[in-house]
């Protein structure tokens, strides 16, 4: 699925404002930590790597990190980055949240920018946690 760059924006925000009932500010470019994320240039950072995602990895990222802090239900990201009227198979946010994890080098032992909450959902490491490691 190919992500227009303002749909991406457009659909985190909505995430966001239903998940904290009101909508900060939402930038097409997220600075956390040693990662970059840029979706009107289409191009992901790990410090001087850019990395090579897919535009769902791309969006399932900055979702979570225009998130930070807060468990995203699966729910939540299908519809975000599905909508609400695709029916898909169930473990599909799993296997994403997976391949973006290999890409980021993200051990789901030891998380460094996503992590699995149990019976919950995921949820994108906030830098101050980041910054320890």
């Amino acid at each position: 699925v190919p992500f227009v760059p303002d749909d991406l924006v457009a659909r985190a925000h909505a995430v966001i404002r239903r998940t904290h009932g009101s909508a900060g500010e939402l930038l097409p470019r997220l600075r956390i930590g040693d990662l970059e994320i840029d979706v009107l240039n289409r191009k992901v950072l790990a410090g001087e790597h850019e990395l090579h995602l897919t535009s769902l990895e791309q969006a399932l990222l900055y979702l979570l990190a225009a998130n930070a802090g807060t468990v995203l239900t699966r729910e939540q990201i299908l519809d975000a980055l599905w909508g609400t009227d695709f029916v898909i198979e169930s473990n599909v946010v799993d296997r994403h949240v997976r391949a973006l994890r290999a890409k980021l080098q993200n051990d789901w032992h030891k998380p460094r920018y996503i992590e699995t909450v149990p019976n919950a959902g995921y949820r994108f490491i906030p830098i101050s946690r980041t910054e320890k490691n």
